[in-house]
């Protein structure tokens, strides 16, 4: 039995505990992955998202808040309940280097 929530649910709406790296758009592809795993896995969960994406599709990319946003800082906390989209070449963005850098792995 899969824990995959209803076709019908947005991929916006993130469970508490839990953040969401979208790899395709359409058809909705993501990977849901609790916070506490993916903290005990990695120093840099952000990074990590990256390489995971990478691992899946097979093509370089960085990591957006948004589908059209610019690439977000690697080196950050993830965001509890966050959604992430894995951006390649041919997606809009670059990477911003102008946020702060906040230790921990989950921000609030």
């Amino acid at each position: 039995m899969s824990n995959a929530p209803p076709i019908s649910e947005h991929v916006e709406v993130v469970p508490s505990g839990r953040i969401r790296l979208v790899l395709v758009r359409n058809p909705q592809f993501y990977l849901e992955i609790p916070i506490n795993i993916m903290c005990s896995l990695c120093l840099k969960p952000r990074k990590y998202l990256v390489f995971l994406g990478w691992c899946i599709l097979g093509i370089e990319g960085g990591l957006a808040e948004r589908r059209d946003s610019e690439q977000i800082e690697l080196d950050r906390a993830l965001d509890d309940r966050g959604l992430y989209y894995y951006v390649t070449r041919e997606d809009k963005g670059k990477c911003s280097s102008t946020r702060r850098h906040r230790p921990g792995c989950v921000r609030n």
